[in-house]
């Protein structure tokens, strides 16, 4: 079973990669990108590809990370500095929650390390560093 139009315009609108959107349809990125054309759909514009985003990586409910970044960064495990973090991305067990989006860099950052200090507080985001 395949997405119909408007799924496909939430799936996009949430950031999800081709491969994400493909992976829940037991089917391919390459048929996902031909829907994407015959709907006449702009993913760029709906992932709104401009904007900085923040975001966190929860498993098993509880936020192991928050990160700052463009809107695929958050589903990269090759830049992740911690071995434990990159296995559990790689492995599928990181759960993706897009928390905040904004026009300048400098703001997503401000409140990424707001929210890394919150988190760091409750016990959480073992995966950042201070």
């Amino acid at each position: 079973m395949l997405p119909r139009k408007e799924e496909l315009i939430e799936h996009l609108s949430n950031k999800m990669t081709n491969q994400d959107i493909a992976r829940i349809y037991g089917t391919t990125f390459q048929k996902i990108i031909q829907l994407i054309k015959k709907y006449d759909l702009n993913p760029n514009e709906l992932r709104r590809v401009n904007k900085y985003t923040v975001y966190l990586h929860l498993f098993n409910n509880e936020v192991v990370y928050v990160g700052s970044g463009v809107w695929y960064r958050c589903r990269r495990y090759t830049n992740r500095r911690n071995s434990e973090h990159k296995q559990l991305m790689r492995d599928g067990k990181i759960e993706y929650k897009f928390v905040g989006e904004f026009d300048r860099e400098e703001d997503a950052r401000n409140y990424e390390k707001e929210l890394i200090k919150k988190y760091k507080e409750l016990g959480q985001a073992k995966f950042n560093k201070i």
